[in-house]
């Protein structure tokens, strides 16, 4: 009998020693499954590489341009406006052509108002650098004057950033294209030059991004939006160093 009871205070140290160890990790799987889902208020430090504001507005109308054509190299939310926020950013839209229409980019008899527009909030953030910018889409058709308007705003200025207007008014008045492209751009601020253009078709170049505008003008549709200027982004090696390749420098560096 006395041999189980010089066992018994051994064991029961061993289980004091075991529950002292599961009691913490207990704790903590119940706190952490009471955190999932939860909205996390504490401050990003400033090393979090987090960006404290969107870039300037030639960087953001490059991640504009590069969701269009190099979509792989973004983090892309899309999130669908409905409400008072879909309402805002209509009449946001809406006095923007408005002033389109006033500043000669558009026919006059445009009627700015006339389409229902749906719409989306666009979060883009480059993942090689981290540089996020916020857009609106919006888009809609009316059925009575066969209109179809698609529209881009920037989130950061409102202003409108892309177009693209199906209408008859653009057949029966269209706009010179460089024209219109340039008063687009200057409404935007955006330092730029002509490359080339047409009475239907034009192309700018920004000077503080790779980006190039292009406004064309088809039978009835005017169409205004950035892409990416791949020769200055092919002098840089930006993308090279972007997609993985190594870069002219890196090659020269690394020797034969």
């Amino acid at each position: 009998m006395r041999n189980w009871k010089n066992w018994l205070a051994p064991i029961l140290t061993c289980l004091t020693v075991a529950a002292l160890a599961l009691v913490p990790l207990r704790l903590s799987i119940l706190r952490d499954g009471e955190l999932i889902g939860a909205v996390h208020t504490e401050l990003l430090a400033e090393d979090s590489n987090f960006p404290a504001k969107p870039p300037e507005l030639p960087r953001r109308l490059q991640l504009l341009a590069q969701q269009r054509e190099l979509a792989d190299s973004l983090t892309i939310i899309d999130q669908v406006l409905e409400g008072r926020a879909l309402t805002e950013n209509t009449e946001l839209a809406r006095k923007e052509l408005a002033e389109l229409i006033e500043a000669g980019v558009l026919p006059a008899e445009i009627d700015a108002g006339n389409t229902n527009l749906f719409g989306s909030k666009l979060y883009l953030r480059d993942q090689t650098d981290l540089s996020s910018a916020g857009f609106v889409n919006l888009g809609g058709y009316d059925m009575t004057s066969g209109e179809y308007r698609s529209l881009v705003l920037d989130a950061e200025t409102g202003l409108l950033v892309d177009l693209e207007l199906d209408s008859v008014w653009i057949l029966k008045d269209p706009p010179d294209a460089a024209e219109a492209g340039a008063a687009f751009l200057d409404r935007l601020g955006a330092a730029y030059q002509l490359v080339d253009s047409n009475s239907l078709w034009a192309c700018f170049r920004l000077q503080e991004a790779p980006v190039l505008y292009y406004a064309a003008i088809g039978r009835s549709t005017l169409r205004i939006g950035p892409w990416l200027d791949w020769e200055a982004l092919d002098r840089s090696g930006a993308w090279d160093a972007a997609l993985g390749f190594p870069t002219d420098a890196a090659v020269s560096s690394s020797g034969p």
